[in-house]
């Protein structure tokens, strides 16, 4: 028989309390877990560099993978834990993905449709590990996100000594060239140093979440010094990153998605918020590319809005991604090919033809070109149901990662405007981590009452004081 223990570590204040100062390393243990971590962490090396290993190699990295699957089945007694957007990611790497690689020209899909499969799929194991493990036990979920700002903190500290910095502050650029830079040359697919907006798109993912976890611990529990002061350093280390990447567009995002963590928490700002999104989409219905992109051709000047490209330039590229999705409405160009595909068919006039552009400068455009409107439409179905999660979560009571979570998904999408960090780069698993913890927080809200022994589901609905029921972490282990 087994009979579930309360852990003492619980907290009957918050369905996900905020990391508590007390430690206990065995309580962060889990078997199921860490056995499907360290398979993740094998196959790493050889789904995200494929050029140095044999096809045979790769396979087999593959099966390593899908054999996480029967260790969780056989451990956990589950496959995969469901979420709202099971089938729009399911469409998209079972269908879409095999479709994009077919679509992409024989010597582009060697060159960019292939690894970024292979970096997709190692993306896809990767969600589902943490959505199934997350939602288990508070510990995990705590190790989750910990491992989350962890891997922000580190591409922020080799980013410092491994970008090549624009100067688009005048203060910024003098600083920045005193840096040295060992990494130049040395990180695989970015010889040249990584791009400044790239790594801020990246950072993106993790920077608003430590800003509110920090802020919101230092201000209820400052004397617990353990529980904001790792989230407010490992803030302010991307927060300087970030500053020194200089990219208007991040900046922006950030700016936006920290208001949105402070106005959902206010009636009114509530409905600024839902007026404010309204207004962005009506007005990207109507406003001309062409013509805008007209227009800017006759002025003098044209600032930078983010990266090397001027806002011109931008619009330019925007006006040949939507050619290209009328183009290609059901396929898309292929994976990764538009950044070579454009220059053939639809000849840029204010960018040289030598210059790779990248990608569309847009998510949502990039998205519809790798993967035809269908994929678009699941990136956008996607997005829906992390932000129906979130509005479960916060009416729920959990209204602390509530706010963190809606405030990553609105810098990242005012970012995703006007740059992509583009499906299947090296970075996009951190897209993909970002919506498993959004999930995973919903797991963990809609547990059962009733545990399911059979399958070891490790949270438990118990009964507070007030009559509330609060879902809290339990050890299972047998009993004599």
């Amino acid at each position: 028989m087994i009979t579930p223990i309360q852990s003492p570590v619980a907290n009957p204040q918050s369905p996900l309390p905020i990391p508590h100062s007390g430690f206990h390393i065995l309580q962060y243990w889990d078997t199921p877990f860490f056995v499907e971590i360290l398979l993740l962490a094998l196959t790493a090396p050889v789904l995200y560099f494929p050029g140095r290993f044999q096809a045979q190699e790769i396979a087999f990295a593959i099966g390593i993978l899908a054999a996480g699957w029967f260790w969780r089945r056989l451990t956990i007694g589950v496959w995969f834990r469901r979420t709202p957007a099971d089938w729009p990611i399911f469409f998209l790497f079972f269908v879409m993905l095999p479709v994009s690689i077919w679509a992409a020209p024989g010597t582009l899909r060697e060159q960019y449709a292939i690894p970024r499969t292979l970096i997709l799929i190692w993306n896809f194991f990767l969600f589902w590990t943490i959505v199934s493990h997350a939602g288990r036990r508070r510990e995990l979920f705590d190790l989750c996100v910990a491992g989350f700002g962890g891997i922000g903190v580190g591409i922020a500290v080799a980013a410092l000594f491994g970008t090549q910095w624009s100067n688009k502050f005048p203060v910024i650029g003098p600083l920045l060239d005193r840096l040295p830079k060992p990494l130049l040359g040395v990180l695989a697919g970015a010889e040249d140093g990584l791009n400044p907006n790239q790594l801020a798109g990246t950072l993106l993912y993790v920077l608003p979440l430590l800003v509110a976890l920090a802020g919101y611990t230092f201000l209820h529990h400052r004397k617990e010094w353990v529980n904001w002061l790792p989230a407010g350093v490992a803030a302010a280390i991307i927060g300087t990153v970030l500053i020194l990447s200089q990219s208007r567009g991040a900046l922006l995002g950030m700016g936006v998605g920290t208001a949105s963590m402070l106005l959902v928490n206010w009636r009114w700002g509530r409905w600024l918020l839902l007026a404010g999104g309204l207004a962005v989409l009506l007005g990207l219905t109507v406003v001309p590319l062409d013509a805008l992109s007209s227009s800017l051709e006759t002025a003098e000047n044209v600032e930078e809005v983010a990266g090397s490209l001027t806002l011109q330039g931008r619009i330019e590229i925007w006006s040949r991604a939507l050619y290209g999705i009328q183009d290609f409405p059901f396929t898309g160009m292929g994976l990764g090919s538009f950044r070579r595909i454009v220059n053939l068919l639809y000849p840029l006039f204010t960018i040289a033809p030598d210059y790779d552009i990248g990608h569309a400068h847009n998510f949502f455009l990039q998205m519809a070109l790798d993967f035809g409107i269908p994929g678009l439409l699941a990136l956008l179905v996607l997005y829906m149901m992390a932000g129906a999660t979130i509005a479960s979560v916060w009416k729920r009571g959990d209204k602390v990662w509530a706010s963190a979570l809606l405030g990553v998904l609105v810098a990242q999408t005012v970012y995703s405007m006007a740059d992509a960090v583009a499906m299947g780069s090296k970075v996009n698993f951190l897209f993909w981590w970002l919506f498993a913890l959004i999930f995973a927080v919903g797991k963990m809200q809609r547990q059962p009452s009733t545990l399911d022994y059979s399958r070891a589901t490790p949270l438990e609905e118990i009964s507070l004081s007030n009559g509330a029921t609060r879902p809290f972490p339990t050890t299972l282990r047998p009993t004599g």
